[in-house]
């Protein structure tokens, strides 16, 4: 069976409401300044619309959205975010990024609103979406960070219950897709930005098995591995990004189409990006092959 996945990330959804008083951080106050002077002037309205269209004509079977629907993580962006995610008409997997958990608040107020529409179930829980022969598992690496720190963390409960996940899938043969926003491999970000706790991650992947994992948070299109493996990780351009001159950091998506052929996974994924014209070509493609469970028996 076959199966159209849609990845996208970093949409940061328009700034429409001021946070009220008791909202107020020093952080958020660092972040919405950022926002007024930069980040509003990159992130536009026009360029995300384009993208969705894109997504919506090409027929994806799912959605896999690896956080920072958000600028500040206020709790009324996070209603927006609801709303935005509601309107969508395919099956969808969310995982928060750093800026929709930017200060210590209550799961509920934030990312907690997403449970409905294709969120985590709770904070500690990984979101699962199966669609055909393919498994979701998406997991959060979005924890509060210090002023002019963006890193992140999963919990030691959500890696045990991802790798419950992964082995139950593994299992029923399914293609295994992990969602995370921060990078898994060092080097991508900035120290500051990047994820802690890197090595338990990586190695639960290694041991669990995987067929892919997507995120987010670097806002550039790259294709890696997981270290000491030969599991892909596959980066996305922000959902919202003007276009430029070049394509690299342009708003896109990635197309990733995953065909069953024993004895593997056919997997082919369409970097999607926005040009001055207004629209979204194709930038780069990338194929590979995963063994299925029947080859590795």
């Amino acid at each position: 069976m076959s199966a159209v996945l849609a990845h996208l990330s970093d949409p940061h959804l328009p700034l429409e409401i001021v946070p009220s008083r008791r909202e107020w951080a020093i952080k958020r106050i660092i972040s919405m300044i950022s926002w007024r002077f930069n980040r509003r002037h990159i992130h536009r309205t026009g360029a995300l619309a384009a993208v969705m269209r894109d997504i919506e004509a090409c027929g994806a079977d799912a959605l896999a959205i690896t956080g920072d629907l958000t600028n500040l993580g206020t709790h009324e962006e996070c209603l927006a975010a609801t709303r935005w995610l509601d309107r969508m008409t395919q099956p969808r997997a969310v995982i928060p990024g750093n800026h929709d958990t930017m200060i210590r608040a209550a799961w509920s107020d934030g990312p907690g609103l997403w449970r409905d529409v294709g969120g985590m179930p709770n904070e500690a829980t990984p979101v699962f979406l199966r669609v055909g022969d393919v498994a979701l598992i998406g997991v959060s690496s979005a924890v509060p960070s210090p002023p002019f720190f963006a890193s992140g963390r999963v919990s030691d409960i959500q890696i045990d219950r991802m790798v419950e996940l992964l082995r139950l899938t593994g299992e029923q043969g399914l293609c295994r897709v992990v969602m995370i926003h921060h990078p898994p491999r060092k080097g991508m970000v900035l120290w500051s930005k990047a994820l802690r706790g890197l090595d338990r991650f990586t190695d639960a992947l290694r041991s669990a098995g995987a067929e892919m994992v997507l995120h987010g948070h670097s806002h550039q299109g790259t294709f890696s591995t997981i270290p000491g493996s030969d599991i892909p990780v596959i980066g996305v351009t922000s959902a919202s990004h003007r276009p430029g001159h070049s394509l690299k950091r342009a708003a896109g998506w990635n197309r990733i189409s995953i065909h069953k052929e024993a004895p593997s996974w056919q997997i082919t994924v369409n970097s999607r990006r926005l040009a001055p014209d207004g629209q979204l070509h194709d930038f780069r493609t990338t194929r590979f092959t995963r063994p299925t469970k029947e080859s590795v028996l």
